[in-house]
C-alpha cells in the first residue's frame, strides 16, 4: 500500500503474535482515556460556541412562527392578506442563509443552491 513502510515477513509476524504487556495495556487505556476526556472538552466548547443562547431562541422563534403559519394555511386564516404575510416570511427565510455558519466564518458551500431556491420562489410568486 503506499505510504507505508515495507516490513521483511518475519516482522509483520512478530507484530500480529505479540501480546501486550500489563503496562502496555495500562498505558493504552490511559491513552484511551485521554483522547476521550478531550474530545468531549472539544465538543463541549465548540457546542457551546455555535450554540449561544440568541441563537437558539431565533431558532426556536422561527420555527414556532413556521408552525403558526402551517396552522393558519390549513384553517380559516386563509386570505389573500393572510397568504402574502406567510409567503413573505418564507422569502425572508430563503435570503437569511445559514446564521450559524455565519457567526463562525465558515463558508456555506450551499449559497448557490439557496440562490436557486429563491429563484424559484419568486417565479412561483410572479407565475
Amino acid at each position: 500500500m503506499p505510504g507505508q513502510s515495507h516490513k521483511p515477513p518475519s516482522r509483520l509476524i512478530e507484530e500480529a503474535l505479540h501480546i501486550p504487556t500489563r503496562e502496555e495495556e495500562e498505558e493504552h487505556a490511559a491513552q484511551e482515556r485521554a483522547a476521550t476526556k478531550i474530545q468531549r472538552a472539544w465538543r463541549t466548547k465548540k457546542h457551546a460556541e455555535l450554540l449561544n443562547t440568541d441563537f437558539l431562541w431565533s431558532d426556536v422563534l422561527m420555527h414556532a412562527r413556521f408552525q403558526v403559519g402551517r396552522d393558519a394555511a390549513s384553517g380559516q386564516r386563509n386570505s389573500p392578506k393572510d397568504r402574502w404575510k406567510r409567503a413573505v416570511f418564507l422569502l425572508n427565510r430563503l435570503e437569511d442563509g445559514n446564521q450559524m455558519l455565519a457567526t463562525t466564518g465558515v463558508e456555506n458551500e450551499d449559497a448557490a443552491r439557496k440562490h436557486l431556491e429563491t429563484q424559484h420562489w419568486l417565479e412561483l410568486i410572479d407565475g
